[in-house]
């Protein structure tokens, strides 16, 4: 049980990491600040590689990086928010979780 708690904080805290990362890009895509926005989609691939395959955390993160490098437009400002506000949604139930005890 201990292992399974652990692996749960080791993926909140990931997903945290996720969510700040995609509040930058957010804003920065907002502000059309486009050559700073470069780093973020990097560092979001990066972290999006130290989740297993099937994870719904990685699918978003590619999900958003992908989108951002694809098109800078307002839906691209739109995909990362979608995905940012479904890690929070991930994030709340990780937290959940581990406030209840891990079963």
């Amino acid at each position: 049980m201990q292992e399974r708690r652990e692996q749960l904080a080791d993926r909140l805290r990931k997903a945290e990491q996720a969510r700040d990362l995609l509040r930058e890009l957010e804003r920065r895509l907002k502000d059309r600040d486009g050559t700073q926005a470069e780093d973020q989609p990097t560092q979001l691939e990066r972290l999006a590689q130290t989740l297993p395959e099937a994870d719904r955390i990685r699918w978003l993160i590619e999900s958003a990086a992908g989108s951002a490098r694809a098109d800078r437009s307002a839906k691209a400002g739109s995909d990362v928010s979608r995905s940012r506000s479904a890690i929070e949604g991930e994030i709340s139930t990780l937290r959940g979780t581990l406030e209840r005890g891990v079963t």
